[in-house]
């Protein structure tokens, strides 16, 4: 599965199916894992997992797993609550394809209960949400084919309100600071908008194609040309710098002191480098054909990774853990392939893993909530 094939694959209800499909090649195999508890509330199956492989062999513990059938979880507003996204069976459905697909909404989900409060539900797609670092707003998109328009939700009012009318790449857009979210439009201008919807055109990069935008600090990364540069723009300054080539992904740590790298270093073949702030490398920290979803423990600890294998032989495959200061690499679950961005709570006690599956012959999202200590 190539680099657009992946971005390309949760954009619409057509292009998840094409996604899933991809998915379903390299399906869940539950040999090492072994189901303790299926709960059944607010007509959703909740299971709780326990891994019992050898794999978990560093200081972090493994407390427990949930797997919540039938939502596609995005972030955590609380070590409790989570924001989903999942069909709305309340409404029509369209054929498409030969099947039905409902309108996609957005809940808060609770764990404990498994109650779902709607934040926004209606006939059209709605997805790609993301809370604002204080919880207080959630960055959503209205989705149509390979782009949306965005959208910012006072989560105190259920108020939204619309970044304009322009459409984005429906996977573009994160969290400046807790006022203000920023993303490249069609044109490879970086924008930002606050929480009120007013736009800002940032920087002008003079390239057609700006993506894998993220600021840090005063400084905006985003990757350009043929070429896939990492490039760092200073809004102090008003000065861009080169930091890379050949950069798929650039995460940077909580405290903006160091870049979590996922480097193209050939055909079917990439990296995860840790490096400083300025792209110099500190150590390799994994490699494999794809490396996906690629996140920081709240304090900087830690780096959660998903990998897919280069080849049969190949035992490092699935969700990982690695403590930064020691390299010791903690494999979480072997039998899922994510491709979402993974997510911590805010304590860094619980983790969250999103994937698309095959059941009774249709594709349905699947939640994983893993608990650690």
């Amino acid at each position: 599965m190539n680099r657009e094939s992946y971005r390309a694959w949760g954009k619409t209800w057509r292009v998840l199916l094409c996604g899933a499909v991809l998915l379903s090649v390299t399906a869940c195999n539950t040999e090492n894992t072994e189901m303790r508890e299926v709960v059944e509330t607010s007509g959703q199956k909740i299971t709780v997992l326990d891994n019992i492989s050898e794999s978990v062999y560093t200081q972090l513990k493994l407390e427990g797993i949930h797997k919540v059938e039938g939502v596609r979880g995005t972030d955590f507003v609380s070590e409790e609550v989570m924001v989903v996204t999942q069909e709305n069976r309340n409404l029509p459905a369209q054929v498409i394809e030969g099947q039905k697909r409902y309108p996609v909404n957005l809940y808060l989900h609770t764990f404990s209960t498994g109650e779902e409060t709607p934040l926004r539900e209606g006939e059209l797609n709605y997805g790609a949400p993301l809370l604002s670092p204080d919880k207080t707003h959630l960055f959503y998109k209205e989705l149509y084919e390979a782009t949306g328009v965005g959208y910012i939700m006072d989560l105190s009012t259920g108020a939204s309100v619309k970044l304009g009318d322009a459409e984005f790449r429906s996977e573009e857009g994160t969290w400046a600071d807790d006022g203000h979210v920023i993303f490249p439009d069609m044109e490879g201008n970086l924008l930002s908008a606050d929480v009120n919807g007013k736009l800002e055109t940032v920087l002008k990069t003079g390239v057609s194609y700006a993506h894998e935008v993220i600021q840090t600090g005063s400084r905006i990364l985003y990757i350009s040309g043929e070429e896939s540069q990492l490039n760092a723009y200073d809004r102090g300054t008003k000065q861009t710098k080169v930091l890379g080539q050949n950069v798929e992904w650039a995460i940077p740590s909580p405290d903006g002191s160091r870049l979590a790298i996922v480097e193209r270093i050939g055909a079917g073949e990439r990296v995860l480098k840790l490096c400083d702030s300025e792209g110099n490398e500190q150590s390799r920290l994994a490699d494999g054909q794809q490396i996906f979803g690629t996140s920081w423990s709240p304090d900087g600890s830690k780096l959660a990774y998903a990998i897919t294998a280069a080849g049969a032989a190949d035992d490092q495959e699935g969700l990982f853990i690695t403590e930064v200061e020691t390299g010791e690499q903690t494999p979480v679950l072997n039998d899922i392939h994510i491709a979402d961005k993974l997510h911590w709570s805010p304590s860094g006690k619980k983790l969250l893993a999103s994937a698309t599956v095959l059941k009774d012959s249709a594709y349905q999202s699947l939640t994983y909530v893993i608990s650690l200590s």
